[in-house]
């Protein structure tokens, strides 16, 4: 089974200008995370924790 969990409330998902909800910045962040997590998937490893583009830890995973 694989799971992931990615807190989406920081800085890294939202408007940088403004600092509010934006769906557009939230993709972006969420895309690159799923990125890192395919490449640490491809390299074997079981689980990992789940870093915003801030160095904010943000989630988990595990398969």
């Amino acid at each position: 089974m694989f799971r992931l969990e990615i807190r989406t409330d920081g800085a890294a998902f939202k408007d940088m200008e403004t600092d509010e909800e934006d769906s557009f910045q939230e993709g972006l962040e969420i895309n690159r995370i799923l990125e890192n997590v395919s490449g640490e998937i491809a390299c074997g490893h079981k689980s990992g924790i789940v870093m915003d583009i801030n160095g904010n830890k943000v989630g988990k995973w595990s398969r």
